[in-house]
């Protein structure tokens, strides 16, 4: 009896730590030369700098969105929408702001 009712918690537990596997073992990185994203456990997509528009904020949404990691998306200049895991990059900079700062300055040329 008392399994079956832990087995739901134990469920989510293990839910939660997957997708924190998962967002451990993506990357991001931004160079002149593009944005590289990593979704583990898909393989690495660089996208040109010049296709880049910036990015923005996933959403959280569903029932257990506040212990979701928080993700971002990459918007392309032609409107598509790149889902990114990590929202830290390996060149410097956490969370959306700081992306899409890095964006700006490799524009910038600096």
């Amino acid at each position: 009896m008392l399994v079956v009712l832990l087995f739901p918690f134990v469920l989510v537990v293990v839910a939660a730590i997957a997708a924190v596997v998962v967002v451990l073992r993506s990357s991001l990185g931004i160079t002149s030369s593009g944005v590289e994203v990593h979704n583990f456990p898909q393989a690495p997509r660089v996208i040109p700098l010049e296709q880049v528009s910036h990015f923005e904020p996933a959403p959280r949404v569903g029932n257990f969105s506040g212990i979701r990691p928080a993700t971002a998306v990459l918007v392309l200049t032609d409107g598509t929408r790149v889902p990114v895991r990590k929202i830290s990059a390996s060149s410097g900079g956490r969370g959306v702001d700081a992306l899409n700062q890095r964006l700006e300055s490799l524009r910038a040329g600096n």
